[in-house]
């Protein structure tokens, strides 16, 4: 039922997106905890510089957490449509990003990665676009720019600057002054916090976090829940899925332009799974930044499928899993 309701937009469509969102984010809008804000080893200054803002104003954390979710919701649904994975008019790959980025208790709060994806979605977008821009240098800057940010917010999210690097030879365009391009973009903000950093005598301390962060071996002693493990083990079969049947099937018979983006798309989601070795304290909702390609990939898996019964009986099977992490939320007591 629901992918049939969401293969096409109605009406009503964005007000049942914004109802399954108040569902699954219900508890946190009346029983908003004291610790919403998670930080730890990998956060980025950026994120460390909101938190005297939302300290001790939980509701307010809980609403801009929720906006900033919905912003996404709508934004990776146009990214999905414009670029023809799906119908221009579907919203599946908005719902799916939906129900991802609140699959486990843990994503139902005030974290980096969720402002990391703010960024990283209209980054993929740009690199998405290169291929039929004219400006190549500008749009590989700007993808630099926006993964910087997103690396301002979540250390490990600036890993996808090998994603922008490769897609540079994915597209048949290297040249140096494009890559200098990229690297612009890249260091622009950094550089600009790096003075402050040291205005403020604090560069030791960052300096300090990033050398942390790049520890990769610091991941094998963080403890995983069983939950975690069994999500994770049920969103490996679904993509392993997916991804075989839109490199057999799907991408064949697409355009020379739509097969690029479909290899970027598993380069975006093969960083995101190495990105793991840096996710150090966010290790328990580090897939946050697969649930970037995995969202498209999934609403082709779903979109394209011609049995809609078997669509329906999968896309069931997920979502009710998903729900039984929600219901944790509602045992566990506020």
């Amino acid at each position: 039922m629901f992918v049939r309701v969401f293969r096409k937009v109605y009406w009503y469509t964005p007000i049942l997106l914004l109802l399954i969102s108040g569902l699954l984010w219900l508890k946190l809008f009346i029983y908003p905890p004291d610790n919403l804000i998670v930080t730890g080893t990998g956060s980025g200054p950026l994120f460390d510089l909101l938190i005297p803002f939302f300290t001790d104003k939980p509701l307010l954390t809980a609403i801009t957490s929720f906006v900033v979710l919905m912003v996404q919701v709508f934004y990776i649904n146009q990214v999905a449509t414009s670029k023809e994975f799906t119908d221009r008019y579907s919203a599946l790959p908005g719902l799916i990003y939906l129900l991802l980025m609140s699959s486990t208790p843990a994503m139902i709060s005030f974290y980096p990665l969720l402002f990391a994806n703010l960024f990283l979605i209209p980054a993929l977008n740009k690199l998405f676009d290169v291929y039929d821009e004219e400006s190549i240098s500008r749009e590989l800057f700007n993808a630099g720019f926006l993964i910087a940010m997103a690396g301002l917010f979540y250390y490990p999210a600036l890993t996808f600057y090998l994603a922008l690097i490769t897609s540079v030879f994915l597209y048949y365009i290297v040249s140096l002054r494009r890559i200098i391009a990229s690297l612009l973009g890249l260091i622009s903000p950094a550089l600009m916090l790096f003075v402050y950093f040291l205005l403020v005598d604090e560069f030791l301390h960052w300096y300090e976090e990033l050398t942390f962060v790049a520890k990769p071996l610091q991941l094998l002693e963080l403890e995983i829940s069983i939950y975690q493990k069994l999500f994770i083990g049920v969103l490996s079969v679904f993509s392993i899925v997916a991804f075989l049947r839109m490199q057999l099937i799907y991408k064949t018979a697409k355009p020379i332009r739509t097969r690029k983006r479909i290899t970027l798309l598993y380069l975006f989601f093969f960083i995101s799974v190495l990105s793991y070795l840096l996710a150090h304290d966010f290790s328990h909702v580090h897939h946050a930044l697969l649930t970037i390609p995995l969202t498209i990939t999934l609403a082709v898996f779903f979109y394209d499928m011609r049995s809609q019964r078997l669509t329906e009986i999968l896309f069931g099977i997920l979502l009710l899993f998903i729900l039984a992490g929600r219901a944790m939320v509602y045992i566990i007591s506020p």
